[in-house]
């Protein structure tokens, strides 16, 4: 009966070691893909292209541009308004394995005025295992 009780409790304790852990993972990701967005806004603002194509999969579309059109595309947009305060803000992120989904908004201010764009972004795990962006459809500022 001793050992019953033990083993029972045992097993107990392991399931919700196991839970602990699978949440764990599961926030651990989600941190990980906020972080991905902070850095992306701030190599934006700080017009590291670089480090910013870095965080692109390479097979990353954004409409009908591909990546390297895609940071040509960003930089153009840099260049000409000069955004200031740019931010990036994913939330509703779901994990699924490797791959992810979130919606989001990027924002800044041109000329002193406050933009914000939301957006749907997919991401996936790279060869490293770190998250980076697949796809990033939207860009309608919220209405």
């Amino acid at each position: 009966m001793v050992n019953t009780v033990h083993s029972r409790l045992l097993a107990l304790l392991v399931l919700a070691l196991a839970a602990y852990g699978i949440e764990r993972l599961i926030v651990t990701d989600t941190e990980a893909i906020e972080t991905l967005a902070e850095d992306m806004a701030a190599d934006i603002e700080d017009e590291r292209w670089e480090a910013l194509e870095d965080h692109l999969h390479e097979d990353f579309t954004y409409g009908k541009l591909d990546r390297r059109k895609t940071i040509a595309h960003v930089r153009g947009l840099v260049s000409k308004y000069r955004p200031t305060g740019v931010g990036v803000s994913l939330y509703e992120i779901e994990v699924d394995g490797d791959d992810a989904t979130a919606l989001g908004q990027v924002w800044g201010h041109v000329a002193a005025r406050p933009v914000r764009v939301d957006i749907l972004v997919k991401l996936t795990r790279n060869d490293d295992g770190d998250w980076v962006l697949l796809e990033v459809t939207g860009g309608e500022r919220p209405r």
